[in-house]
């Protein structure tokens, strides 16, 4: 029986890679923790640096990864055999949160401050990638137990329904400032229109493992339900079994919008902020809706033990028998792209902000930063609401910040990660932002690096890029 093992977890692996994430946006504290960055007016709409004018932000970028699993948790190495094995019972203990592989990348295309005293105004573009990959704990159980004691109704999920979440979009963003209370308070708000490129969920896809009470037979079901949506078409071929790719426009029609809320309080002594962002609906789904779905209505593959007699012939490999029993796995997971039917909303993740720093002395701060993100999950197809993939993944930062003179700035960073009950305790970080002539700004940060040897770390967040100032003016 457990000769089908192999080629059962093929087809469990072919739908693993057709899952392409849950969706991402995650800052770096230490960008929040910045007083020269302007950029930190994204993750709170109550900051700007008063020291220009007018900033105009260049081109950057900031990348974020996010996972349960490092190459030490899965692999063990035998160094007196020289061989390297898989480590079940750590990778089981890994996944027994339900966590996901999650990435994400925004892209600033461009941004411009003007400052005007007590009131100034913010406009940036941006393109953002979302990703997460779900990890089958199911059929990781199943590789390394079988199906011994699992028989009649005690099936076996080998995946579930929350394996993919990618998202692709566009975002333009107006926002607004005040100072109040002889500038030592400042509030803010912005306003974003979203365009949304890609949009790919699962709407219920499983696969599942049936044993008789005999164990002469397993039953294998796999339901293939998923969403699409976006500017490209899919166009399934049914006589090539092929999926083409269609452009239908480089300005689609899928609209959303979305609102941050930020406040912030500073005197000589202290500092004090909080934020709410992307608080709102999310994107309006529109064109080429598609579901891919189960090529058969009565998906399922009924088989018993392997015939050793038949498959192997003096030591060898009866290719046209294995290939038998491996085309009719394959064929479960034959899809089929139909009409998606209604229009439908998703949301972005909603992130909560909350800093204080203490100011040791005018140009050295010390304090403790929070973010928490809030995966809401909600999908509104027609007038029917849902909630998927509800979770909440939390970064909270002791960080120290140095500012030497008008043109350097030096943060440092020591986190801890929570997501879904899952901890991770140190996760140091480091940025470094340079002003030289208080005109070209050039910035570095590196963030929750859980481990210097990459294949090992679990996070890290990076983000680079360049700001222009005219205009400047004193510190405050």
């Amino acid at each position: 029986m457990r000769k089908n093992v192999a080629r059962l977890a093929a087809v469990a692996l072919m739908m693993v890679a057709m899952a392409m994430p849950e969706v991402l946006n995650a800052q770096s504290n230490i960008m929040y923790g910045s007083s020269r960055n302007p950029l930190m007016n994204t993750a709170n709409p109550a900051f700007f640096p008063s020291r220009s004018r007018v900033y105009l932000s260049l081109p950057g970028a900031n990348l974020d990864f996010s996972s349960p699993l490092a190459y030490s948790s899965i692999f063990q190495v035998d160094t007196a055999a020289q061989k390297t094995y898989i480590n079940a019972n750590s990778l089981l203990d890994t996944l027994a949160n339900g966590e996901k592989i999650r990435f994400g990348t925004n892209v600033n295309a461009v941004g411009l401050g003007l400052n005007f005293g007590k009131f100034f105004l913010t406009l940036s573009a941006q393109a953002k990638v979302d990703l997460g990959f779900g990890l089958p704990q199911g059929l990781v159980t199943f590789l390394n137990e079988g199906n011994y004691g699992h028989t009649g109704d005690d099936v076996i999920e080998l995946l579930d329904g929350n394996l993919i979440c990618a998202r692709a979009y566009g975002e333009g963003a107006l926002g607004v400032g005040i100072r109040l209370m002889d500038d030592h308070l400042t509030i803010g708000a912005r306003v974003k229109m979203l365009v949304g490129y890609l949009d790919l969920s699962n709407a219920g896809s499983s696969l599942t493992l049936t044993t008789a009470p005999d164990y002469s037979t397993m039953t294998a079901d796999l339901n293939l339900d998923m969403n699409y949506a976006g500017a490209v078409n899919l166009i399934r071929d049914t006589v090539s079994g092929k999926t083409n790719f269609e452009i239908g426009s480089y300005f689609p029609k899928n609209y959303g919008l979305n609102f941050d809320l930020g406040a912030h309080y500073e005197n000589d002594l202290f500092e004090v902020s909080a934020s709410i962002i992307d608080l709102g609906p999310g994107i309006h789904w529109t064109e080429n809706i598609k579901k891919v779905v189960s090529a058969r209505e009565n998906n399922s593959f009924t088989f018993s033990g392997m015939d050793v007699s038949n498959l192997m012939h003096g030591g060898t490999l009866d290719s046209t028998y294995s290939q038998m029993l491996i085309d009719s796995l394959s064929s479960l997971a034959e899809y089929k792209v139909v009409d998606g039917g209604a229009d439908y909303w998703t949301s972005i993740p909603t992130k909560v902000n909350v800093g204080g720093m203490f100011h040791l002395t005018p140009g050295v701060s010390t304090g403790l930063l929070f973010h928490g993100e809030f995966e809401r999950g909600l999908v509104k197809v027609g007038d029917v609401f849902k909630t998927q993939n509800v979770g909440f993944y939390s970064r909270t930062s002791l960080l120290a910040r140095v500012n030497i003179h008008d043109w350097v700035e030096v943060v440092a960073s020591a986190s801890v990660l929570s997501s879904n009950g899952s901890w991770s305790w140190v996760n140091p970080g480091v940025g470094l932002t340079l002003t030289p002539f208080r005109t070209l700004q050039i910035y570095t940060f590196l963030d929750y690096i859980s481990n210097l040897y990459l294949v090992d770390a679990k996070h890290l967040n990076i983000s680079v890029g360049l700001n222009l100032f005219l205009g400047s003016s004193s510190e405050r």
